[in-house]
């Protein structure tokens, strides 16, 4: 038998987050039933959790669409579904990752990468961004999922930005990408984040955590004048489709705290039709 849960991560106030279900299963599941499974809940992300041999929690995260090597809004709803105390340890696809409890929200500490340089800048003709619209040198970073990060100016310019998933799906599987970041930064405490990601076939997250890590890594990359503690604020203006993640870093560490409040809504029994 199989427990699902759902959960809200990565919100504040009139930000809504993203909706993410977590399933406790008694031995390891297939791939393929997984896979099945988060494509018919739909949610953005959904992971799959289950104690190994030596009685450590497995943890693997699938979206409607594909896998995901790495996925902080699950690893941090996972820990707040199992209950497990101040810290909850997994083992997902990249290696083991520890949650933390800390001032009423759940955390992840991540080393992030310093981004590099984009070497091959047709991708911005193709996207339709002319260069006075950006910030600064696109670059590429990324924790489990290596994206493009693009710098713009102003906020209006990020918000004005439209792309059909075909375009980013094409640039994306053109360079290896699983995903393309937009962001202007607002103050330095605060940066303004949009994620087109091939996990939604092409469509627009409203909260993703591996997104908002790899802004350090393009701020070791391009200093943004980003404080220690960060607001990252994700999605279009004015939807509904918007979230909000806390990050804590350091100069003097590779380590990014990554935190959210995680608000468990609903918890029952999955079913799956026979051979499913």
């Amino acid at each position: 038998m199989k427990e699902i849960y759902l959960a809200r991560v990565f919100h504040r106030e009139s930000m809504p987050g993203n909706l993410t279900g977590v399933v406790v299963c008694p031995s390891p599941p297939r791939p393929r039933d997984c896979q099945f499974v988060a494509r018919r809940l739909g949610l953005p992300d959904t992971c799959f959790v289950w104690k190994s041999a030596s009685g450590n929690w497995m943890h693997r995260t699938f979206s409607p669409y594909e896998e995901l090597t790495f996925c902080t809004q699950t690893l941090l709803a996972g820990a707040a579904c199992l209950q497990a105390g101040k810290d909850c340890p997994f083992e997902t696809a990249i290696g083991p990752v520890t949650v933390h409890r800390d001032e009423g929200q759940y955390w992840i500490r991540q080393d992030v990468d310093k981004a590099r340089r984009l070497k091959d800048r047709s991708v911005l003709h193709r996207l339709g961004l002319e260069e006075q619209l950006l910030g600064g040198e696109p670059a590429v970073t990324g924790v489990g999922r290596q994206r493009l990060y693009i710098p713009l100016r102003s906020p209006g310019i990020l918000y004005r930005l439209t792309f059909s998933s075909e375009i980013i799906l094409r640039e994306c599987r053109r360079h290896g990408w699983t995903g393309l970041c937009f962001f202007a930064v607002m103050d330095e405490g605060h940066v303004a984040l949009r994620v087109f990601t091939t996990s939604l076939k092409g469509g627009e997250d409203a909260a993703t955590g591996g997104a908002a890590l790899g802004l350090i890594g393009y701020h070791r990359f391009q200093s943004l004048g980003l404080s220690e503690r960060v607001r990252v604020e994700q999605g279009p203006a004015g939807s509904e489709k918007r979230g909000c993640i806390r990050l804590r870093w350091s100069s003097s560490s590779p380590s990014v705290w990554l935190g959210s409040p995680v608000d468990v809504l609903m918890r029952g029994t999955l079913v799956v039709r026979q051979g499913g």
